[in-house]
Parts: C-alpha cells; sequence; structure tokens
C-alpha cells in the first residue's frame, strides 16, 4: 500500500452532511461544530449545511434528454448508445461545485478561475458521461484547486476509506506502507503491518524495493506500478536495497493483511547514559493510533523511568482530527490555537492532559522532514509553539488546511480545504507558506538513513545529554 497518496488525502477531516436527510456517520473524522457555531473547547454537534442543487452565480441550466430511436432490425450490429448523463448526476455537480464556491477556504479559489471550470465541466457532462466517467470528472474537477488536499471520493470510495479509518481495511499483499522515491525509481518501506509477509521476510522501515519479479518498481517514466499486491497465495520476488548496503532478493508469499498502523518504539540508551524512548508514528488516519502510541509509552516506562522521548514524525503525512487530537493529549494540553476560515469565523482547538509514564512532562524531541505533511506538520509545529518539544530535520512541505467532508445522496464524499489553522502563540506564522522550520535543520532523507545509522538520532541524543 502506498501510504503518501492515501494519507495526504485524508487530512483534518472533519464532517458535515450535504443536501441529505439520511443519517450522518463518522468516516475518517470526529464531528465538530457547524461553520457558524460559537467557537467551544467541546466539538460536538456535527456541522450541516444545505445547499440548493443549483449553482447560483452561472445560469441554470437544465441538462438536455437525449432522444434515441427505437431500433429496426438490420443486418448490421446495432451500436451501443452513448452514454448519458442523468438529471441527478447534473444536480449532484451543480452542489458540488457550488460547495467550493461558498466553503472553499481560499476566495480567489487558490488562483483559479471557478466559474470557467463550471462552464467546461458542464459542457463535458453534456456530451455524455457513464457513472465511472462521472465521478472521474468529478474528482478532476476538484484537482483543479491544485491545493495538495482537497479531493472528491465515489461512493466506493468513501466505503474503502472507512475501513482504512476503523483499522479494518484488509486486503491480498506483502503488508507495508511504503513512498515513492520518483527520481531514483524505488519506493521506500515507511513500515511493514504486524504479522504481515513483509514483517516475517525482515523488511524493515527505511528499505528500498526497486523491483518486483525482475519488473522495476517506478517504470522510466515514474509511473509507481502496483506490483506488491495481488492474489492471496501467489509469490513474488522483491529485490531490496537497505541503505549503506548491496542489493538482494527477498522472497514472499502473499497474503490476506489488516491495514491497522503499527506504531513501532524502541528505548536508547545515550552515550551520557539516558534512557531515551523512541515512537515512530506515521499516520493518523487510524483512530486507533492513540491508543497504541498508550500502550508504548506504558510499554516503555513499565520498568524504569524515561529521561527523554523522540517522537519521529519524519514519514507522518496526517489523518484524522480526532486522532491527532489524541496523540497530542500525551505531550500537552489547553488551547493550542485556532482554524479559521475565509470569512474570518473561529474554532479554538483545544485538548485535555493525559499523562502516561511522565509524557506530559518529559523533554521532548520531534523529528520532522519533507514527508512530513497536513496534520503531521500541525502536531509537531504545535508542540514547538507551546515550547513542549525541540525539533530537529528538515523544514516541512507546508500543507496545514482543514479539510471539511461533504456528504451527498449518492454516498459520495467532498473533502474540502475549508480551514486554516493559527497557532497560540505565534499566530503571525504561515505554516501553509512556510512549513515548519525545525529548531535544528539536520538532513533526514527517508530512503538514506536506518534505525542505526541516522543523524537526527545522534543529534538528539547529544541534545538530551546537553540539556
Amino acid at each position: 500500500m502506498n501510504l503518501k497518496p492515501l494519507t495526504r488525502l485524508l487530512i483534518l477531516l472533519v464532517f458535515a452532511s450535504l443536501a441529505c436527510t439520511l443519517p450522518m456517520g463518522e468516516l475518517l473524522a470526529t464531528a465538530t461544530p457547524p461553520p457558524s457555531a460559537t467557537p467551544t473547547e467541546t466539538f460536538t454537534p456535527l456541522p450541516t449545511f444545505t445547499p440548493t442543487a443549483t449553482a447560483t452565480s452561472t445560469p441554470s441550466p437544465t441538462p438536455t434528454q437525449t432522444f434515441t430511436p427505437t431500433a429496426t432490425p438490420t443486418d448490421t450490429p446495432t451500436p451501443t448508445p452513448a452514454p448519458t448523463t442523468s438529471p441527478q448526476k447534473f444536480a449532484l455537480f451543480e452542489e458540488i461545485w457550488k460547495t467550493v464556491k461558498e466553503q472553499y477556504v481560499y476566495e480567489d479559489f487558490n488562483g483559479v478561475d471557478w466559474l470557467a471550470v463550471y462552464q467546461e465541466f458542464f459542457a463535458r457532462l453534456s456530451l455524455g458521461v457513464s457513472s465511472k466517467g462521472f465521478y472521474a470528472a468529478m474528482r478532476e474537477m476538484i484537482a483543479r484547486l491544485n491545493d495538495d488536499h482537497s479531493v472528491f471520493f465515489s461512493p466506493s470510495e468513501v466505503e474503502e476509506q472507512l475501513a482504512i479509518y476503523e483499522g479494518e481495511k484488509a486486503y491480498s499483499g506483502i503488508g507495508v506502507f511504503t513512498l515513492p522515491v520518483i527520481e531514483k525509481r524505488y519506493v521506500t518501506v515507511i513500515l511493514p503491518f504486524r504479522d504481515s509477509p513483509a514483517e516475517k521476510a525482515g523488511l524493515q522501515p527505511h528499505d528500498r524495493i526497486l523491483a518486483v519479479n525482475g519488473q522495476p518498481i517506478i517504470t522510466e517514466d515514474g509511473q509507481v506500478q502496483d506490483l506488491l499486491n495481488g492474489s492471496e497465495g501467489t509469490y513474488l520476488t522483491l529485490t531490496v536495497q537497505t541503505p549503506g548496503q548491496e542489493p538482494h532478493y527477498v522472497s514472499l508469499k502473499r497474503e490476506r493483511v489488516e491495514a491497522s498502523v503499527p506504531v513501532p518504539y524502541h528505548i536508547f540508551t545515550t552515550p551520557g547514559g539516558k534512557r531515551i524512548g523512541y515512537l515512530l508514528v506515521v499516520s493518523f488516519s487510524d483512530r486507533n493510533v492513540d491508543e497504541r502510541v498508550g500502550k508504548a509509552l506504558k510499554n516503555m516506562t513499565a520498568e524504569a523511568p524515561l529521561d527523554g522521548l523522540i517522537l519521529d514524525l519524519r514519514a507522518n503525512q496526517g489523518g484524522e482530527y480526532g486522532t491527532a487530537s489524541n496523540v497530542l493529549s500525551y505531550f500537552t494540553a489547553g488551547r493550542l490555537g485556532y482554524f479559521t476560515d475565509r470569512y474570518g469565523k473561529r474554532r479554538w482547538w483545544s485538548v485535555s492532559p493525559k499523562n502516561v509514564g511522565g509524557s506530559q512532562t518529559l523533554p521532548l524531541v520531534v523529528f520532522v522532514g519533507d514527508y512530513t505533511i497536513s496534520f503531521g506538520e500541525v502536531v509537531a509545529g504545535v508542540l514547538q509553539d507551546r515550547g513542549r518539544a525541540y525539533l530537529i530535520g528538515e523544514v516541512t512541505e507546508g500543507n496545514v488546511e482543514l479539510l471539511w467532508g461533504y456528504r451527498f445522496r449518492d454516498g459520495s464524499v467532498l473533502f474540502l480545504a475549508h480551514e486554516r489553522f493559527v497557532p497560540a502563540n505565534r499566530p503571525e506564522q504561515d505554516w501553509e507558506m512556510n512549513g515548519i522550520i525545525p529548531d535544528l535543520v539536520v538532513p533526514t532523507d527517508w530512503d538514506e538513513i536506518t534505525l542505526t545509522q541516522d543523524l537526527a538520532l545522534e543529534v538528539a541524543f547529544v541534545y538530551f545529554d546537553t540539556h
């Protein structure tokens, strides 16, 4: 499973029901107040937004009904009728477009002429599209915003993402999170799932997968090939390279894998004799991650207290609001800052403390890098803003909009950048523009290090030994 395309889409999600009288369940999100609600420290009611089915700033086009004459007997096969776009799909298109028009965080639509986009896609739908083609067109339309965050999911895609959030997504493969390194034509292992074929075969974080059954996993034109997944019980041979070593072959058998995000942890002893815990948190998209963080903290402090803790977010590309909040609550508490939309409305973000093994007061170092995205950035930035953590690594990408989810009658969902986050102590900082700037810049390319050969770790040990 490729982690980067997935998690960067499922970032900071908060749900709203849209033009829908059906019950609204939680999908990859924790409910928060409606956009018009007064900011509070508790986030309970579901936001709601009920637009009309017609875009207001454009003419109200009526889909033209296509007339198909009755076929008559002939010696040649009757051509397959061209697909038509149903009135229901036109109405859905208008709702999606209007939601962006009224709810998008940037008043200039990130520099996009949104009316021109409406006209283009209305014309395309007027030519007729299948149901599959319609959902592909809506995904493309939202991608025109070019914010690397907002996305549209079809009903079937929504169900898949819900399963991932619930930690119940199962698939047939080797059980590993990877990130593509396009320019080097390999994928790098973020981590294997527990008890997966990848873990049993000894794959480790930072390993590079160069090829599968002799085929390059990334083609010369930069396309990532889906070669790891396949039918249960089938065999494959990977060409794997650990940084600093020669490539070698690893043979595996694909199995049914539960896509439940693990939280690996280790205990290190610094040159100065300090006992330092290490937590690798790669995603907040699984709602059980916060519980696993708590268990890791408990296990690491069961025999003796820690002298410090490293929270490694270098491969964390975000996830869900509630999970990130719960993870933060192990290390800080109180008002963290506020979310604001383009109309200037504010919602304060607060967390209550949970102290496990002294986690609220432990000296804390957070690793960040160019793979740290979205809620990964926000969590790191909040801990730095509150003076709670010392950040080591590289400047992050700067992709911290809050996505709101708008669910439609057909079950599809639009995840739209609706708000941005403003930190409590340094509100002048623009994390979207500048990213999170670490206290100490250290090269930390994920695919060039190992757990035992990591400059960030060495620097962190020096920090703990001198503070």
